[in-house]
């Protein structure tokens, strides 16, 4: 079932159909051919990055879940300064973000806010015509209530110095709340949809030429959460039940 989910997410945002997910996410892939809806899970290492990326947001739900916190989706549209760093190959570039993300958010929110992210930018074949095509990250994060909050809150001046020059550059959402969708659910599709272009030239190489990807690492996952990732996955694998798993997930994250 975990595998065919992830499958499932995968097919609705990367297919051009017209079932009511993938029609919100209209435009956003290069692909045009059949997207299988089955799913087969490999061991973790064998996961690409961009798997792992949207495997780990189940986890990042009940992690949430445990300590009464916040889960929430982000889009953080860089600086121009950081945007064309990227564009002429600058590799340390993207490190720089990580650092300064891992840096940065347990200061701002707390420890224990764990997040993920993946980096992209628009081809331009789907770009808007008015788009300032910056590289720019979709992610998920936790963080205790209130810490997404409008206004000059910790977080948004913690990330003034990557991010974009306007107030919009740094949005924060609750995942499901303007379509009435389950959460956790929305959360995964949201961790699908942050890793589009990679998935997208995975799944057809000849699109390489049509994408901008990254220098360096396009997705990142905190390190107790990718730990977690990882053991809800191999215990997926082995059999285990999602209650059972959650069930170890209160006992190592209630506060």
């Amino acid at each position: 079932m975990y595998a065919k989910e992830l499958a499932s997410f995968k097919k609705s945002i990367l297919s051009n159909t017209s079932s009511a997910i993938a029609a919100q996410k209209k435009g956003k892939t290069l692909l045009d051919q059949p997207i299988s809806g089955e799913g087969t899970l490999n061991r973790w290492r064998d996961t690409n990055e961009a798997s792992k990326l949207a495997a780990a947001a189940t986890p990042l739900y009940w992690m949430a879940k445990c300590k009464n916190w916040e889960l929430k989706t982000f889009t953080l549209v860089l600086s121009k300064a950081l945007s064309d760093r990227l564009d002429t190959g600058d590799a340390t570039a993207s490190s720089y973000i990580r650092d300064q993300l891992t840096r940065r958010i347990p200061e701002a929110v707390a420890a224990g806010a764990e997040f993920l992210y993946g980096l992209e930018k628009a081809p331009v074949k789907l770009a808007d015509g008015a788009s300032r095509r910056r590289w720019h990250l979709h992610g998920l994060i936790i963080g205790p209530v209130g810490f997404s909050a409008q206004g000059p809150t910790p977080i948004r001046k913690a990330l003034q110095a990557i991010k974009g020059e306007a107030d919009a550059d740094l949005m924060f959402k609750t995942p499901g709340e303007q379509i009435d969708r389950d959460q956790r659910a929305s959360a995964v599709s949201w961790g699908v949809y942050a890793v589009k272009n990679g998935l997208s030239v995975e799944l057809n190489p000849a699109l390489r030429g049509e994408y901008d990807l990254p220098p360096g690492k396009q997705t990142f996952i905190s390190a107790t959460l990718r730990r977690e990732a990882k053991r809800w996955h191999e215990g997926r694998r082995q059999g285990r039940t999602s209650p059972e798993l959650i069930t170890e997930a209160l006992r190592f994250y209630e506060p």
